[in-house]
């Protein structure tokens, strides 16, 4: 590469790191901000696009860098990834440093299409090693509460830049799934482009490797998907966040990226540590302890990238249940014989009201299931300690009311 032209690709590269560092602090661009970085990702976008067969909001922003793939090798990588610019700043050092290349196998192929597949049934299970996503999860050491699975969820990048570092271009050249998608879509027009230029005898076998290896990861991506299902049928249903779709596709959706628990107004979203199990590991989870989620707020749903939270309207954020809340009566003040109307005095949504039962002669909190979304609030104002009378659970598909 000409001299001026390298120098002009870096000057691009940092303006794109600038840009998205601007993308993803909520205060400038707002909620929406966050989510359209990572949705620039074509990995992200198919992947959305298969698992719900819709499009998502932003998503389609992927589906344009995909198709500007088709034609131009790598166009992403080369000018606009701030993890690729991370890791070839890292991979240049190490070759000062007398580092040798990485001789392994390409295994970002694989990741690719086992991700597509598993899309193919609603479950991407390697999602989470986009790098847009990974890149995103830095911004998590925002949050006031520094725990564990913030320190695990911002260790993508560091890890990508340690490995360039040691085996330059190991991730770019050899593991990152979005680079070797981008492989993946330009492999017609390359092969093409070589049947043009009188070299058609060595095009078949190639496009014979090509067309196996797809058919082959995917596959697998698919059957993998199919049992990573299987097992997951007997673990508990966590709390997630407002839209949330239904929990299988959830857990391959999302990228562990962080924006929703980074614009939670209530600081009420926090990354799971294995609450459901090493699939939901890092995955969004709410716990309602010091707040709960604003009825005037849908911020979580505006910021995801990927359609693992479906974007909703203040409106509609009813009818996105987070979990119902069920009453004890043996901790519940009233069950004492005591006055206390916390729960429906601070409930957003005016969903609880008091029976009187002439068996126990006491009143028993009652909810409106057609009027709660599970928001905690009720939870949150119950004075009982250190057990609450009222806690939200989350949905069962028999759910009815008050237990």
């Amino acid at each position: 590469m000409r001299p001026n032209v390298a120098a002009v690709r870096w000057l691009v590269r940092i303006v794109c790191l600038l840009a998205a560092v601007a993308l993803l602090v909520p205060l400038v661009f707002g909620a929406s901000g966050p989510a359209v970085f990572p949705a620039l990702s074509p990995l992200v976008a198919i992947s959305a696009v298969l698992a719900t067969w819709t499009v998502p909001a932003f998503v389609w922003l992927g589906l344009i860098v995909g198709a500007v793939a088709l034609v131009r090798h790598r166009w992403f990588c080369r000018w606009a990834c701030p993890t690729g610019l991370c890791a070839d700043s890292a991979s240049r050092l190490g070759r000062r440093c007398g580092r040798p290349y990485a001789r392994v196998p390409a295994i970002g192929q694989w990741i690719a299409l086992l991700t597509l597949g598993g899309a193919c049934l609603g479950y991407p299970m390697l999602l989470w090693l986009d790098p847009l996503g990974m890149f995103a999860s830095l911004f998590r050491l925002s949050s006031a509460d520094k725990d564990v699975a913030l320190w695990l969820s911002v260790l993508g990048v560091p890890v990508v830049v340690l490995l360039s570092l040691v085996w330059p271009n190991l991730w770019c050249g050899h593991v990152c799934p979005l680079g070797a998608l981008q492989d993946l879509l330009g492999q017609p027009q390359r092969l093409w482009t070589r049947f043009r230029s009188h070299e058609s005898q060595l095009a078949p076998a190639p496009r014979q490797r090509i067309a196996r290896r797809t058919v082959l990861g995917l596959a697998i991506g698919a059957a993998w998907a199919s049992a990573a299902g299987f097992v997951r049928g007997a673990a508990p249903r966590p709390l997630r966040p407002p839209g949330a779709v239904n929990e299988p596709h959830f857990l391959g959706l999302c990228i562990r990226c962080g924006n929703c628990s980074r614009v939670c107004p209530a600081g009420i979203i926090q990354a799971d540590l294995m609450d459901r199990g090493l699939a939901g590991l890092l995955a969004p989870i709410i716990r309602i302890d010091d707040d709960y989620c604003r009825a005037d707020c849908v911020a979580c749903t505006e910021a995801c990238p990927s359609g693992a939270l479906v974007r909703q309207t203040l409106d509609s954020k009813l009818r996105a249940r987070i979990g119902v809340p069920h009453v004890d009566m043996n901790v519940c003040l009233l069950g004492d014989g005591r006055e206390c109307a916390a729960c429906r005095n601070e409930c957003p949504y005016e969903a609880i009201r008091y029976e009187f039962c002439e068996v126990d002669y006491t009143s028993v909190p009652q909810v409106n299931l057609d009027r709660c979304n599970g928001c905690g609030a009720c939870q949150m104002a119950c004075p009982t300690l250190p057990d609450k009378a009222i806690i939200v659970r989350p949905c069962s598909r028999n759910a009815e009311g008050n237990s």
